[in-house]
């Protein structure tokens, strides 16, 4: 009984966004598109949940984000802001981060898990941790811009190897892989131009070649896919984003086997990068209202990715959702949901940000507010193209996200 009202509540919750959706859609005259009607059905049956999702004693993954990690003495885990807790130094061990921790490495199927102070911190001491000079680093070819930046230039002069390919085909990575690699690195949304790795085939190609596989799981949290569960060895997130979901915090977090996430937790004493116990409060906040968020997230996506595609000033959308995305295939295999990132190329250089009312232009993502930003200049070698925007759905009504968008493509 209990199991039917939470399903009934998300149903609900869901079924009336779906009624503003299409609402919204009509006043600027756009019919929904087949593949948006095939994701609002599912969000209709009450779920987009990850297939490779393992319940924690057969809980709903709703009181899974709400209940794991908490204290039955507290309504809201308290902030242990001492550094020294139950003579534990905060730098190892402190109560409030170690809830999310516990709550973050359920949702995740993960053994373990180790909260930083940012998802650069959570990516860095994980490669820190696992390579030294003459490791090879594999990474796909379009990847977060600070990532990047991590192995061109601290990461190359301590002597670490980097090669990136495009894993979108696999032949290239399989060749890449034919000399020794240390770590296959990659994003399964890539940041920004939302290339889809297959996350399954790429990981077994890694362990067969020796590689250990890392993945970065910001763009869609493990609500809508758990990269332990297709053969990935760590999962990294920067839990500032859609974790924690309304941009007021800064977090990183690691997942994975004890064995390997221990490590990681040796290198974030070693470094530093140790997440506040503020933060960790908000991140426990954020991470209730995750699995509503996100189904909220991926239909308004759709129907602003449906909107973008038809408009005549834009020449291109990047949004897996679409039929027409050449990742479609592989992302609708390996998750039921498409995330709430997206990015679009117009015919000429966008001035959107000077027109939107409604619509942020920040460049930062998973918050509950629509952020969008625009590249400067194309860049070929990290596959973003000419007068390219990205965007972050958030959760507004999305009606009023899209004639936002109508009026300021209107006039620009």
């Amino acid at each position: 009984m209990k199991k039917k009202a939470l399903e009934i509540t998300r149903r609900t919750f869901l079924g009336s966004s779906t009624l503003a959706a299409t609402a919204g859609l009509t006043g600027v005259g756009l019919n929904l598109s087949e593949a948006s009607a095939d994701v609002i059905s599912k969000i209709e049956s009450g779920t987009l949940l990850a297939p490779t999702y393992k319940p924690v004693a057969g809980l709903d993954v709703t009181s899974v984000a709400v209940h794991v990690g908490a204290n039955s003495d507290y309504s809201s885990i308290p902030v242990f802001q001492g550094t020294t807790n139950s003579g534990q130094y905060t730098a190892d061990s402190n109560p409030t981060i170690d809830s999310v921790e516990t709550k973050i490495s359920r949702l995740e199927g993960a053994e373990a898990a180790v909260a930083t102070a940012c998802g650069m911190a959570a990516i860095s001491q994980t490669l820190l941790a696992f390579l030294k000079p003459g490791s090879r680093v594999v990474a796909h070819q379009n990847i977060y811009s600070r990532t990047q930046r991590l192995l061109e230039e601290p990461l190359k002069d301590l002597g670490i190897r980097f090669e990136q390919v495009d894993m979108t085909d696999l032949k290239q990575l399989k060749k890449a892989l034919e000399k020794k690699t240390t770590i296959v690195y990659f994003e399964i949304h890539s940041n920004p131009a939302m290339d889809v790795v297959d996350v399954r085939a790429a990981s077994a190609m890694a362990r067969e070649a020796g590689a250990m596989t890392i993945v970065d799981n910001t763009f869609l949290t493990p609500y809508l896919i758990q990269p332990l569960a297709l053969g990935v060895d760590i999962v990294v997130h920067s839990a500032t984003k859609y974790m924690m979901g309304h941009g007021n915090g800064l977090a990183g977090i690691v997942c994975g086997s004890r064995s390997l996430v221990d490590k990681v937790g040796v290198m974030r004493i070693l470094i530093g990068g140790v997440l506040s116990p503020v933060n960790a409060s908000l991140l426990n906040q954020g991470l209730k209202t995750l699995p509503m968020r996100m189904e909220r997230h991926c239909s308004n996506a759709m129907e602003v990715a449906t909107f973008l595609e038809s408009h005549s000033k834009v020449k291109k959308v990047h949004y897996p959702g679409l039929a027409s995305d050449p990742g479609h295939e592989v992302a609708k295999n390996q998750m039921k949901g498409f995330g709430g990132m997206l990015g679009f190329e117009m015919h000429k250089p966008p001035q959107l940000n000077s027109f939107v009312k409604l619509i942020r232009p920040v460049w930062s993502l998973g918050d509950v507010a629509t952020l969008m930003g625009h590249y400067s200049a194309p860049n070929p070698k990290r596959r973003i193209p000419a007068n390219y925007s990205r965007m972050s759905i958030g959760i507004e009504d999305p009606g009023d996200i899209i004639g936002d968008l109508k009026q300021a493509l209107d006039r620009s």
